[in-house]
């Protein structure tokens, strides 16, 4: 059964998710090994053990719980108690922690980045900004431009609703070695996701991963249906960039394309997990 526009909204991190905190790779690794220990507890017990600062009512435990949330990294953590999270690594938690635990790597921020970007489990602004505004905004825009647009859909308020998005973007601290966003003379221009094919198990993990949250039963399926998914819009590919990366995710043996029906007909060969447990065998 397909989910209401409504439904889907809800499974995204809410604008202020952040509490105006950018991502702090440090403090993502710190998380990251917390949850790899098996522990839980409260905001503060996260906090003493991990060392990322928390207050009472706010802080940067609960905004790198949500990004490592919204990036993928972990699961949704199921409350016990007295506001007491316990947390599992994601396939792709686990390979980054194991050989990418700083997230320094070019194809490692990409994805924490389009995880960020996604119609589901994403975040708000981050889909808004990347995936919703592509067609729209295009591949470069004023800041004016982004807030007005965002605005449309998310009311408007006292603070700007982009938050610490532009930011994480600037700061060698969060994304910046990912070059997803450059400030320009006349705004900001965006990156499309890299078409090499050293990151064609990185995409081919994250297709499939977004194959069994939309198309659980299905073995085959249509370029036109999986478009619902905004995968190339995330990754903010034309047409043609598009067909590249299929053949790239086709070559890695995600799924073979029937390139002789129209649409194409996407068939199916592996599971995610396959990709994610060898994600950084091809870089350099």
């Amino acid at each position: 059964m397909s989910m209401t526009e409504d439904q889907v909204k809800g499974c995204r991190l809410p604008v202020t998710f952040h509490q105006s905190f950018i991502m702090e790779r440090q403090n993502v690794a710190s998380l990251l090994k917390f949850v790899a220990s098996g522990q839980g507890g409260t905001d503060q017990d996260i906090s003493k053990q991990t060392g990322i600062p928390v207050g009472r009512s706010s802080g940067k435990v609960p905004a790198t719980i949500n990004y490592c949330i919204g990036m993928g990294l972990i699961e949704f953590p199921q409350k016990n108690g007295q506001g007491k999270k316990t947390f599992e690594l994601t396939p792709f938690g686990r390979v980054v922690l194991l050989e990418d635990n700083n997230l320094s790597e070019n194809l490692t921020q990409w994805l924490a980045h389009l995880h960020l970007c996604r119609k589901k489990n994403g975040a708000e602004i981050w889909y808004l900004a990347f995936t919703e505004g592509y067609k729209t905004l295009g591949m470069s825009f004023t800041e004016k431009n982004l807030k007005e647009f965002i605005e449309r859909y998310c009311g408007k308020r006292n603070r700007s609703p982009l938050g610490p998005l532009i930011r994480t973007y600037e700061e060698t601290a969060g994304l910046r070695l990912a070059s997803v966003l450059e400030r320009g003379p006349s705004g900001f221009v965006r990156a499309h996701a890299p078409i090499l094919g050293s990151f064609r198990n990185g995409y081919s993990a994250l297709f499939l991963s977004l194959w069994d949250e939309y198309f659980p039963e299905d073995r085959q399926v249509t370029v036109t249906n999986f478009g619902s998914v905004c995968f190339q819009e995330m990754c903010g590919w034309n047409e043609r960039q598009y067909e590249i990366a299929l053949d790239l995710i086709q070559e890695a043996g995600a799924f073979t394309i029937d390139k002789q029906m129209r649409p194409w007909v996407l068939t199916r060969s592996a599971e995610s997990k396959l990709f994610w447990s060898t994600l950084y065998d091809e870089l350099a």
